[in-house]
């Protein structure tokens, strides 16, 4: 028995494998054979398929005087979708105790922080407000917010329909608020918040006005005789 399966997608013999390789750090074909009833070929097909799927790595290795076997490990993306590791309770209590002994301010202090770190990671982005909002999606995208725009006559609206710190913003308002402040900076323009997750809204959602032009007042030329 190795446990219940939480994604339903996966087949109980391709979890087992996974879980195994958890237990274990590493395995090889002929060990989870052993320790799953099925057979070795079995046990390749399965893990070829969590292989391509991303889940499962494969390094040869020397063990005692045989041949070279092939040895398998979890990945990072095995780790975080099929055994989650809870962080938002460990930073949420964290974030309770610095507030109490060192204030609310210190709190709001630690989102600027971290929004001003995610934003050196985005780079120079373009200097032209459409390459902002496509450069900054592009970067949402990959940090895990689903992230997408569109532009409309007065201004870009971006859309993010995951929030990967929403149950630490849920309790700490200075999360959503270090964002505006964040984005705000970047675009050098009001940013208006049309929807926000953590009041129950099914995204975050931010309008980005386009900067109005000025026309040049109209200079009649003096020709002078």
């Amino acid at each position: 028995m190795v446990g219940a399966n939480p994604s339903p997608d996966l087949s109980p013999t391709r979890f087992g494998i996974l879980r195994l390789l958890k237990e274990w750090g590493k395995g090889t074909a002929t060990q989870l054979s052993k320790a799953l009833g099925i057979s070795r070929v079995a046990v390749h097909q399965h893990l070829d398929w969590l292989k391509r799927m991303g889940w499962v790595t494969a390094t040869t290795e020397r063990q005692g005087r045989g041949r070279p076997a092939e040895v398998f490990r979890l990945t990072e993306a095995a780790q975080e979708r099929f055994f989650p590791r809870r962080y938002e309770a460990l930073v949420s209590v964290i974030l309770k105790e610095v507030a109490t002994e060192l204030g609310d301010e210190y709190v709001r202090d630690l989102f600027r922080r971290y929004r001003r770190w995610l934003m050196q990671k985005l780079g120079d982005p373009p200097k032209r407000l459409a390459g902002k909002v496509r450069a900054l999606t592009t970067f949402l995208q990959q940090e895990g917010y689903l992230a997408r725009w569109e532009e409309t006559k007065d201004g870009f609206i971006v859309t993010l329909p995951n929030c990967p710190i929403a149950q630490v913003a849920r309790q700490f308002p200075e999360a959503c608020q270090s964002e505006m402040e964040a984005l705000e900076e970047l675009f050098q323009l009001p940013v208006h918040r049309q929807c926000h997750q953590v009041s129950g809204d099914p995204c975050c959602r931010y309008f980005i006005a386009k900067p109005k032009r000025h026309r040049k007042p109209f200079r009649k030329e003096v020709v002078r005789r």
